[in-house]
């Protein structure tokens, strides 16, 4: 029987790092684009009633690859796969309403995702990511949603934002109603990255 004594291992062609092996086995590799980020409203975002609005989420609390857009409120990975996406909206609206809300992950700019067939979520079938709350609104005034899909990205493209939709049955022309967002505190928020 023989040893293999490795610390590195390099791509022969382009004498490129793949991995090291440290002393107590540890193993790293390098970034594998796994495009990591997480981001979050860093303010309050007013909204009519039985309107669906993207999300500002306009705070970086990282973004390994760059691959989120704060000005558009758009991830777009430029490594093709499969991405966990999860979010949450904090609503606030007047004590007493009874409102109707959901967050929503949209790809490529529209609610529905799969085709059910590969890739699974393409952008243009009838499953819809979609968390939904009914409630009449207590004293605190707020109430959340949240919502998280496995989503299929072509790796140049595809790009998913997150929506809100409010409707207030207690007073269906209310403008007041509210996504909130804090600059301190991650209380509207959106986090991916890639597992295949």
């Amino acid at each position: 029987m023989s040893t293999l004594k490795v610390g590195t291992i390099q791509d022969h062609a382009n004498s490129i790092t793949a991995m090291t092996i440290d002393n107590t086995g540890h193993v790293a590799m390098p970034n594998t684009k796994k495009g990591i980020f997480q981001v979050y409203a860093n303010s309050n975002q007013t909204l009519n009633s039985n309107v669906t609005v993207p999300v500002q989420l306009d705070q970086k609390v990282f973004d390994t690859n760059n691959y989120f857009n704060t000005s558009t409120y758009r991830y777009t990975p430029q490594v093709a796969g499969y991405y966990v996406i999860e979010a949450q909206i904090m609503w606030e609206a007047d004590a007493g309403d009874n409102i109707y809300m959901s967050a929503q992950i949209f790809k490529n700019g529209v609610a529905n995702h799969s085709t059910g067939a590969s890739p699974y979520i393409s952008g243009t079938g009838t499953a819809k990511p979609n968390a939904i709350n009914s409630i009449v609104i207590g004293t605190a005034n707020e109430a959340y949603t949240r919502v998280g899909s496995l989503v299929y990205f072509n790796g140049s493209s595809d790009y998913v934002s997150l929506h809100g939709y409010i409707y207030n049955y207690t007073d269906s022309g209310a403008s007041d109603n509210v996504i909130k967002g804090h600059a301190d505190n991650m209380i509207t928020w959106m986090y991916g990255y890639k597992i295949d």
